[in-house]
């Protein structure tokens, strides 16, 4: 059996870097780790993404001081990559992931989300799981690149 890592990191194919940036960085508070541009002097990025060599901008971001559990925003250009929007936004949809984030003010990411428009799946609400002995108001959303994200926060 193979011996892995904690989650290093998710990444994000964007489709609006700043509008992307607005949420994490605005709404969430995360900090930026790394930032890049690429073209094709980096073929294995290409390789790595399944993609004839484009344009490359990438911003790498943490919330805390550690660099495990990052998120990545990759938006590719010239060319595109083709639009897979998930046939559903206002429900979960097979095959999907969610990131997951504790948070210390639930109301004020959903103030943010409403402000940006991003699609609420569902807003704040109390969760009670007495076999584990916790109660948490939880809430569930689309970024704006339609990824689904869920905060908790610990009551």
């Amino acid at each position: 059996m193979a011996e892995i890592t904690p989650l290093k990191r998710t990444a994000i194919i964007v489709r609006d870097m700043p509008r992307s940036l607005s949420f994490y960085k605005d709404a969430l508070g995360m900090t930026v780790w790394s930032e890049g541009r690429a073209g094709e002097e980096i073929p294995a990025l290409y390789e790595l993404l399944g993609m004839p060599p484009c344009n490359t901008h990438w911003v790498i971001l943490r919330s805390t001081d550690s660099d495990w559990g990052m998120v990545g925003l990759f938006e590719l250009s010239d060319p595109v990559p083709d639009d897979d929007r998930h046939p559903n936004i206002d429900r979960v949809n097979r095959g999907e992931t969610c990131l997951v984030f504790e948070c210390l003010d639930i109301e004020a990411i959903h103030r943010q989300a409403r402000e940006l428009g991003l699609t609420v799946l569902c807003p704040p609400t109390l969760l009670e799981l007495p076999q584990q002995g916790t109660v948490s108001r939880e809430m569930t959303l689309r970024d704006p690149n339609g990824v689904l994200v869920n905060f908790i926060q610990r009551m």
